[in-house]
């Protein structure tokens, strides 16, 4: 649908909400306070028809005391919150006025003047859903003391971590910090560990921390009392005395790991890895923005779900983007209990920023508050300024004459929040922007290409020419990154989201005015269906274009991965972007409805700690092992060319016992395919126990077997167990249209045969489609 259009008068108006609630003096609680953890975002606080408070930034929490305000009985509470939109734009024009700066000057919008998530203002891959309301819980909070930070800070000597506590607390009271119901420390102070099991992405090892706020003249000899005989242990025994005696309390989790970000000069630049209890890993990941237009809706069920999915694809880091929030407790909790690191951008992006006094001073304290709230998770890995600020402000995005003067925003990045994360979170590395690399000494626009703070050799990278530069994915193996921590290649939503949410069939034209709604990379669809088209046929339908293009999404980003993975200086791969807000076309790799795209799978393999790669120039080709495990891994080498109608072995090639150290990588065989019939030969390549496969042609000119049924056996076991009469590339496999679940879909089958692909449940109605056509599926039921 086009509803987008027709809803934009939303964000034009003011809006109230409001409730009643009961309420009762509690004995002993004198204290109350109504705590609002998200309010999006302009807007006026109202209890019992008096104005309590303002509030300004979508990204901190409310507390307003309001002891003695509240009435025995009902009270009513109100909100009104005006059009963000509108102040914005009032405000752009008072700073306009007062800094000199054209009206017209581009890249320095309304949403840089109101603290909210950046993305509801519209982005190229989300719709503009300005939006306002209560986003997070809003409680009444009674209390005689509490608790309001306990910060965990470790340091690492060898072997041993020692773990110090101190805490922030309102009222009287002495603290005591509970360690798994086997360490207690009164007071705040310090534990040492010798020899504890670390907190890896591989193996993330969590401890429960319990802080018990309780009464100032609490006799601490009684933690020391013998036990009783409702309980098992002295252990069970004080925890149930410090639960009974608390006035407060606090539960969080930590692991003991020490992560830095390395950037040392070396023969090619300057570096850029991360560093995990003194191992140095190669960061596999994609970028994440938030997980729907209305961030309110996510619930932690749907965190689980698109977390564990991004386990599920071989992920060990995600980037929490700067145009989008600083995500929930649920989210860094499920990041710290799955193993995935977590780069943390302050929410500035794309835009440049009033940097005033007042400015500085709400990003300051917007900045400490969530450094406060999310330091102590051991998944957390980076704070870094903004996103693309520093590149945008180099490059003269818009033209150069339409830059302004100087870099706006710059204290912020470069002053406030740095000395935020050095006061209130030392421990974790800071980057004043992304992409930081090395500009270039007389900032020269490069019309076409990467430059300035992107153009590779030191820093992290953000690869965009092959997507909005040259045109095509070929480009990734001009990319110098040392981290590359933003590309992508876009394609279509899955036919089932198209179907389910857009209300269009898959014989659609796929260049209907709804279809194209959907798009808002801003290449001009022509644009976009040329880059597949380099490639893969014309499509003549909306499933034709779901098809191709996720196909053509898949080899870009195979194509980039295998070739940063490669390189002996690169050292992360954070692809844009795992999730979508919407229905709609863009870089995701799952797409609004939680379908994996053809990408999707091919991560799985990408991946994976070794990976096996087939490089080609001409007729030479080259089969390169990567292994960034911690082990060493020994297997032997395969390369096979084999014809594409009918399977026959034309040549091979192979190398006994290859054998790779931990974090390595080389060539370690080469074939010559001089004189084959590229149109009609696979490539297959296996090491360890990864098999790639590459075609000799672009598939739109490649010669394939006619679609031969297939006879599919479905079971209860996990499997389908797939017959072929003959090659099959790229075999789709969809249920009404739905792409199979958690399956290993979009399958090449290189020789006929049996083939036995990994499910999720059972299936009744199986369709199957490959770069052959479409074929006629057979189902039977085998059993268990």
């Amino acid at each position: 649908q086009m509803n987008e259009a027709g809803v934009q008068w939303v964000d034009e108006a003011n809006w109230s909400y409001r409730t009643k609630f009961a309420w009762a003096p509690s004995e002993g609680l004198g204290h109350q306070i109504l705590h609002f953890a998200g309010l999006d975002t302009v807007c006026e606080v109202l209890l019992n028809g008096k104005s309590i408070a303002s509030h300004d930034n979508m990204h901190v929490a409310l507390d307003i005391d309001v002891t003695g305000q509240l009435i025995e009985g009902d009270n009513e509470l109100r909100v009104n919150f005006q059009s963000a939109a509108r102040v914005g734009r009032e405000r752009r024009e008072v700073y306009f006025a007062q800094e000199g700066l054209d009206p017209e000057m581009p890249n320095f919008p309304e949403r840089a003047f109101v603290r909210k998530a950046q993305y509801m203002s519209g982005w190229d891959w989300g719709p503009r859903l300005v939006s306002c309301g209560i986003w997070l819980p809003v409680s009444l909070q009674e209390y005689s003391s509490r608790i309001l930070d306990v910060q965990i800070v470790q340091t690492h000597e060898d072997d041993v971590v020692n773990v110090e506590f101190t805490s922030e607390f309102e009222g009287e009271g002495i603290v005591v910090h509970e360690i798994e119901e086997m360490t207690w420390i009164l007071g705040d102070g310090a534990y040492r560990v010798q020899s504890p099991a670390p907190w890896t992405p591989e193996d993330p090892v969590l401890r429960t921390i319990r802080t018990f706020l309780l009464p100032a003249d609490f006799d601490a000899s009684t933690l020391l009392e013998p036990i009783t005989e409702e309980h098992e242990s002295i252990s069970a025994a004080r925890t149930a005395l410090l639960e009974a005696s608390a006035l407060d309390e606090r539960t969080q989790q930590i692991g003991y790991v020490k992560t830095v970000l390395l950037r040392e000069p070396d023969q090619w630049g300057e570096s850029f890895e991360f560093e995990v209890n003194g191992r140095k890993i190669w960061a596999r990941g994609a970028n994440w923005i938030p997980d729907h237009s209305f961030p309110s809706i996510v619930s932690r069920a749907r965190y689980r779900e698109q977390l564990e999915r991004a386990k599920d694809l071989g992920f060990n880091m995600l980037r929490v983007w700067g145009g989008g929030l600083y995500e929930t407790n649920d989210f860094y909790d499920l990041c710290d209990e799955l193993g995935i690191l977590v780069w943390q951008d302050f929410p500035y992006g794309c835009s440049y920023y009033p940097d005033g006094a007042d400015a500085q001073e709400i990003a300051r304290t917007e900045a400490i508050a969530n450094i406060k709230r999310i330091r102590n998770h051991p998944s957390l890995a980076l704070w870094c300024g903004n996103n693309e600020n520093l590149e945008m402000y180099e490059n003269a995005w818009g033209g150069l004459d339409k830059r302004p003067e100087r870099y706006y925003g710059e204290p912020i990045y470069n002053d406030i929040l740095k000395a935020a994360v050095e006061a209130y979170d030392p421990k974790t590395s800071y980057i004043e922007t992304s992409p930081i690399g090395q500009p270039p000494a007389d900032k020269a626009v490069v019309v076409g290409r990467q430059a300035g703070p992107s153009s590779g050799g030191y820093g992290d990278q953000h690869y965009w020419d092959a997507w909005h530069g040259r045109g095509d994915w070929k480009y990734y193996a001009d990319s110098t990154g040392r981290f590359s921590s933003e590309y992508g290649f876009a394609s279509s939503c899955s036919l089932a989201t198209w179907t389910g949410s857009a209300k269009v069939t898959a014989d659609t034209d796929h260049r209907a005015p709804v279809v194209r709604w959907h798009d808002k990379t801003g290449k001009g669809y022509e644009t976009f269906n040329g880059f597949v088209e380099l490639h893969y046929p014309e499509s003549e339908s909306l499933q034709d274009w779901t098809y191709y293009s996720q196909l053509n999404q898949r080899d870009a980003i195979r194509f980039a991965v295998e070739h940063y993975r490669r390189s002996e200086f690169c050292r992360g791969s954070l692809i844009w972007q795992l999730n979508d807000c919407w229905p709609v076309q863009s870089w995701a790799i799952i797409d609004s409805n939680a379908h994996y795209k053809a990408v999707a799978y091919e991560l799985r393999r990408l991946y994976a700690d070794a990976v096996v790669s087939i490089t080609r120039k001409n007729d030479v080709v080259e089969i390169w092992a990567i292994n960034d495990s911690v082990d060493t891994i020994v297997g032997d080498v395969t390369l096979r060319a084999t014809h594409l109608t009918t399977g026959e072995l034309l040549r091979e090639w192979t190398e006994s016992n290859i054998e790779l150290g931990p974090d390595s990588r080389r060539s370690v065989l080469g074939g010559n395919v001089a004189g084959l019939a590229t149109p009609d030969v696979l490539l297959t390549a296996t090491w360890n126990e990864d098999e790639t496969w590459q075609l000799l042609i672009d598939p739109k000119e490649a010669r394939f077997a006619p679609p031969a049924p297939i006879t599919i056996s479905t079971s209860e076991d996990g499997y389908l167990t797939l017959e072929a009469t003959a090659p099959i590339v790229d075999l789709m496999l969809t249920e009404n249209g739905s792409p199979v679940k958690f399956l290993d879909n979009f399958v090449t089958i290189a020789t006929p045969g049996i083939v036995y692909v990994a499910i999720s449940g059972t299936h009744e109605s199986i369709e199957a489609r490959s770069l052959a056509g479409v074929h006629r599926v057979k189902i039977t039921r085998s059993p268990l």
